[in-house]
């Protein structure tokens, strides 16, 4: 049996200007505004763990395994950069087209025209419309309450097969909200409140054959059947609210964009005759789920998309030894022999939605996510030991 108990502290930086001199400073007397604008560094994050191993027949043959933990998340700095410096004071945005009439840099009633898109010197005072983000006054990390129970039993010798039941629950999740959309605030543009009133459940079965090494080799395959549900499943992009409806954001709790129902894994090494080392490997998964083009109350993630993934990887490797210290070991690699076209199309649509339609060419990372993903590659390699 082991356990423990571990404390962390994120510590967030205090605002630049004082909450009194924002573009918001007349509302934070207004108990509906979600902001007292601050952030409330979360200091008080204790997270006990407990696991245990239990040789239930006493001859190493039957094995049952059990763990549970508290864990959680921390803040990214984006948006806590964003909430120290979009206040409307030190810095803001403002966002101006011709079907919307309002005052910029209180110079003139309708929007600003290029080339004199911001005037050189601006109006007295915070412009009405200024865009700003803030954290909720009640705001917390992420907590997962995570629990395992695993069972392994031998079935012949070096062979088992295991059985895997992992529950995991999500609270305090970040959601980015703008309550711009409930019109309690008209003097401001945009207002992005990183709040923490997200959720999440998953629960994932495992069932898995292992061999361990001898007679030359050794292998582990194993089927996952799993299911995760959230309410939002954007923690990382403070730019877009993905609510359907901010007055009502139990409507939005339904698969999570990272549902992924079954998976499948294989490995193997293996040595085989003249010194020869070959490893393959295969991995699949079916498709995650999308929203469909028109988004009504209940139907968030409720279609799946195109990006069932399958790729048979292996690797033949010969090592050369000279003496007891060095290795020359040219190998060959291929990736994805068979050319499955794998499409990648994890995040996309308007406003960073997890739709069908208009693929966004980049995650919020910046890296690649629509199209097709690798090709059959073939890698040659020499790497020598010492």
């Amino acid at each position: 049996m082991n356990y423990g108990l571990r404390w962390e502290a994120q510590i967030f930086p205090k605002p630049v200007i004082a909450p009194s001199r924002t573009a918001y400073a007349s509302l934070l007397s207004n108990p509906r505004f979600p902001s007292d604008g601050t952030l409330h560094s979360p200091k008080n994050e204790f997270q006990p763990r407990l696991g245990f191993a239990w040789d239930i027949s006493r001859k190493g043959k039957s094995v049952l395994r059990a763990n549970y933990g508290i864990y959680y998340g921390r803040q990214n700095m984006l948006s806590q950069v964003g909430s120290i410096t979009d206040n409307g004071a030190q810095q803001f945005g403002i966002f101006c087209n011709s079907t919307f009439a309002f005052s910029c840099f209180g110079a003139s009633t309708q929007p600003p025209t290029w080339p004199n898109i911001v005037p050189v010197t601006p109006g007295g005072g915070i412009p009405f419309g200024a865009s700003v983000r803030v954290f909720s006054k009640d705001y917390q990390n992420p907590r997962i309450y995570t629990a395992n129970v695993a069972f392994e039993q031998e079935i012949a010798r070096d062979f088992s097969v295991y059985f895997d039941f992992t529950h995991s629950k999500g609270v305090h999740l970040t959601r980015f909200l703008n309550f711009a959309r409930t019109g309690l605030f008209p003097t401001l543009g945009d207002v992005f409140v990183t709040s923490s009133v997200g959720k999440s459940l998953y629960n994932g079965f495992t069932a898995g054959v292992r061999k361990r090494m001898s007679k030359r080799y050794q292998f582990e395959l194993n089927y996952v059947w799993s299911k995760d549900m959230d309410d939002d499943s954007n923690e990382r992009d403070p730019f877009t609210d993905r609510s359907f409806d901010i007055n009502n954001l139990s409507l939005d709790y339904a698969l999570s964009d990272r549902d992924i129902r079954h998976k499948f894994n294989f490995y193997m090494y293996s040595e085989l005759p003249w010194g020869f080392q070959f490893v393959p490997r295969i991995q699949a998964r079916s498709a995650q789920p999308a929203i469909p083009p028109t988004r009504t109350a209940t139907n968030r993630n409720t279609l799946r998309k195109d990006n069932q993934y399958f790729s048979f990887d292996w690797r033949l490797a010969r090592p050369f030894k000279f003496g007891e210290r060095y290795q020359l070991i040219p190998t060959v690699e291929m990736f994805n022999s068979f050319n499955n076209k794998n499409f990648i199309n994890a995040l996309s649509g308007p406003g960073n939605q997890n739709s069908l339609t208009a693929p966004s060419l980049f995650n919020f990372d910046g890296f690649l996510r629509q199209g097709v993903g690798d090709p059959r590659q073939v890698q040659l390699a020499v790497k020598f030991t010492f």
